[in-house]
Formats: C-alpha cells, sequence, structure tokens
C-alpha cells in the first residue's frame, strides 16, 4: 500500500498525465538487435535514447520498456515530451551509469527530463555536472522508484546531486550518496511555480560542500524554496555540510516551503543541524528532528522575515546537539533581519522557556518539554513508546483525513480520534476481536 497521504492527488493526476491505454510501446535491451523502430523485444533499442528519439515522434503518449543489465553513457539521455522510461523488473536490475567521474571519458549528467516525461524504476549513478544536477535534471516532470546515487555536481553555482526538479513529483526513491560542491541540494533541490512535491522517499548520506572553501550553503539532504512546495513522508538522515556558512544539515526551507509527517535525524549543519528555515517562512508540521547536530544551532533552526509567520505544529524535537548551550533543539533568529512570527503548538520542544518572544510576535500553546520517551533512541527506532506524553497530544487539521503517517497507518488515530506528536503515531498492543 503507498502511504502518499498529502499530495496523494497529485501523484495520481501525475500517473494519468503521463499514462493511457493508446499508449505506443517500444523496447531497450542490451542484446537487442537494434531494428527501429524496437516494437518488440527482438528488435529492442540497445540504446535508451535511440528508443526515446523514436516515442518522440508519435503524438500518443508513449511508453519505453527497459529490460535488465547496466546501460553506460556517453551522452545525457534527454527525454522532453510525454514519454514514460520504465524498468521491467525495477532498479535492482536496470542501472544507469553515467561512467564519467572527472578523468574518465566523459562528464555528463545521467538525466533531462521535461515536458511531462516520466522516470520508473531505475539506479542512476556517477553522473557528473558543472552545472545543475548530476543525477537528473527535471522540469515538469515524473519520477518514481528510482536510486539515485553517487552523483557529483561541481561548481560555485552547482545546485543538487542527485535531483533537481521545478516543478514536478518525486516518489518512492532512495537519493543517497550524491555530493555537491557548490551551493544548494546535496541530494535534491526542489522549487516550481506550481506545486512540487517529494513524498515517500529516503533521503541520505548527501554531502554538501563549499565550493572554494566559502559562501552560503542550504540544505544537504534538500533544498525547497517556494510556496506550494512539499516535502512529505519522508526518511532524511546522515546528511551533512561542510565549509562555508551551513543552513540545514537536513533540510532547507525557504520562502513558504513546508514539511509534514518525516523523520530528520542525525544529519550535521551549521545554522539547524536538523532542519533550516532561511527566511520568509514554512511550514513544518508532525515530524520528528532528533539526534542532528549543528556547529552552532541544534536541531531546528528559524529564521522568519516580516509579515511571514512559520508555523511548527505537532512536532518532536528533542536529543539534537550544538555548540551554542541552550540552542540545541531550536533557535529563532531575532533582530532587525528577522522580525517575522513565530507559531508554536503542540509540540514536544525543549526547554519550553527558551521559546523566544521575538519583534514580530508570536503564538505557543499546548508545548512539552518532557522526554518523548522514543522505542529506543540509541538504535535509531523513533516510534512513540506506550509511555510517551506525545500520544493523542497534537492537533487535528483536516489535511488529516485520509491521511497516513511514516509507518502507513492512519495518521488521525481511530479510537482516541487524535493525531500524536511526531511522524509515527503509537500503536496499541494486543488482540481485536469481532463478534458476529
Amino acid at each position: 500500500m503507498t502511504r502518499f497521504g498529502l499530495g496523494g492527488i497529485i501523484l495520481i493526476i501525475g500517473w494519468l498525465m503521463v499514462m493511457d491505454c493508446s499508449a505506443t510501446t517500444h523496447y531497450v535491451a542490451t542484446n537487442g538487435a537494434g531494428v527501429s523502430p524496437y516494437t518488440n523485444w527482438v528488435n529492442a533499442a540497445t540504446n535508451i535514447q535511440d528508443a526515446v528519439n523514436v516515442a518522440r515522434t508519435n503524438a500518443a503518449s508513449k511508453v519505453v520498456w527497459v529490460s535488465n543489465g547496466v546501460y553506460y553513457l556517453t551522452n545525457q539521455i534527454t527525454i522532453d515530451s510525454t514519454v514514460t522510461v520504465a524498468s521491467v523488473n525495477g532498479r535492482n536490475v536496470t542501472i544507469v551509469d553515467g561512467y564519467n567521474y572527472p578523468g574518465k571519458p566523459v562528464t555528463n549528467r545521467c538525466f533531462s527530463l521535461t515536458q511531462n516525461a516520466a522516470l520508473d524504476g531505475f539506479t542512476i549513478r556517477n553522473g557528473y555536472s558543472t552545472n545543475h544536477s548530476a543525477g537528473i535534471y527535471a522540469s515538469t516532470a515524473i519520477i518514481r522508484n528510482c536510486l539515485v546515487t553517487a552523483n557529483i555536481a561541481s561548481n560555485s553555482g552547482a545546485l543538487a546531486g542527485g535531483i533537481f526538479i521545478s516543478p514536478g513529483v518525486v516518489s518512492n526513491c532512495d537519493i543517497s550518496s550524491n555530493v555537491v560542491y557548490g551551493a544548494s541540494g546535496g541530494g535534491v533541490w526542489m522549487s516550481g511555480g506550481s506545486t512540487s512535491i517529494i513524498a515517500n522517499c529516503t533521503i541520505a548520506g548527501n554531502i554538501l560542500s563549499a565550493f572554494g572553501g566559502s559562501g552560503e550553503e542550504k540544505g544537504a539532504g534538500i533544498y525547497v524554496y517556494g510556496t506550494n512546495n512539499v516535502i512529505s513522508n519522508c526518511m532524511i538522515y546522515g546528511n551533512s555540510i561542510t565549509g562555508g556558512t551551513a543552513y540545514g544539515g537536513g533540510v532547507c526551507l525557504h520562502a513558504g516551503a513546508s514539511i509534514y509527517n518525516s523523520l530528520v535525524c542525525n544529519n550535521q549543519g551549521t545554522l539547524g543541524g536538523g532542519i533550516n528555515v532561511y527566511g520568509s517562512w514554512a511550514k513544518v508540521q508532525n515530524c520528528t528532528i532528533v539526534s542532528n547536530y549543528g556547529a552552532v544551532y541544534g536541531g531546528l533552526y528559524i529564521a522568519s522575515l516580516y509579515p511571514y509567520t512559520s508555523y511548527v505544529k505537532n512536532v518532536i524535537c528533542y536529543f539534537n546537539n550544538c555548540n551554542a548551550g541552550n540552542y540545541s533543539n531550536f533557535y529563532f533568529s531575532g533582530g532587525t533581519a528577522s522580525t517575522g512570527f513565530s507559531y508554536v503548538v503542540n509540540s514536544c520542544i525543549a526547554p519550553t522557556s527558551a521559546l523566544p518572544f521575538s519583534a514580530g510576535g508570536y503564538y505557543y500553546a499546548n508545548n512539552i518539554q518532557s522526554n518523548p520517551y522514543f522505542v529506543n533512541k540509541d538504535s535509531n527506532d523513533f516510534r512513540l513508546s506506550r509511555s510517551s506524553p506525545c500520544v493523542n497530544a497534537g492537533t487535528n487539521e483536516d489535511w488529516m483525513n485520509g491521511a497516513v503517517d511514516l509507518d502507513g497507518h492512519s495518521r488521525i488515530d481511530r479510537f482516541s480520534g487524535m493525531v500524536d506528536m511526531g511522524c509515527y503515531e503509537y500503536l496499541p498492543q494486543g488482540f481485536m476481536f469481532s463478534a458476529p
């Protein structure tokens, strides 16, 4: 069962947008005969781009099926029309390899997707770019069921080691061990005038490093810019920023972006080891922000600008660390540069006595600073135990109806009718009987 919840409708629409029953079909296999138009497995193309080029000439929706194998690139694969490129047996056995670290024969990213293109079920690795995105560059596109790993972008203005998307949808993907020597988005850089969403993804072990050792770096795991752009039901861990001024080891939210139902843990940065809200405003809701490290400020750093309000709701922000004393878990920036409003409710965040009375304004209610009592923090199991004060302690909202938590369980408890704090709902142990 998928666990989209928030944004599920967008993903369904995206699927319908690129698939229909009348779609023409083309095939790619490493042992194909390479006879155009590649309409069966015997005559399949051996090169993905060749099949895409033929598919583009048909006005109907198109599907390119790719069989098992490793497909080494000498140029990026460009999909610039309503074409779905999908693997037959999934990402573990269908690999697109850029084969292009510096010193190798060529240097290019792996994919460029535009015009409602879709990519489904590949491992995408070893891309290299001196511009935006070494793995996948996507504009008005859909990416799903992919592993995007070991890609490198390097330039003073480089964005996204793994995926650059603006706008579009990324779902059910693992984005790991990508590197940016540049500006923003070690794993993912996302924006867009219309809604963009990254949902049900794991973003882990990505690195963002200042090009030449200085500058402002934002979001080692994910950088998201713009209202209506959302992170939902994701696991974001083990990402780090080095050099320069590091905003958000796990996530940097900018200009109205939002994050829901997500676990942000074991990331490293400077201003917000876990999450950084970089100016303007953002929404952080039903997230668990834990065990992150910030060289200056720890788990959650918010710098809202007047007249905007940043919202923190049903959040657990605990057991983070930094080098600035009382700011291990959170810091809300003040001063003339950051005089916006702060709204923190029904959250487990310590110490509550340090919540600031900012120059712009504030609203704090029903927050607690008690230990959240995870099942096993030392083993990175951040589900709630039976004794947790976070159980049934959140505040319900309309978007939760039909939504699910990070484990795929109902976001609102069916017995109490209340939502929990954090990204996981507590499930009572025992048996349920029904009488005839």
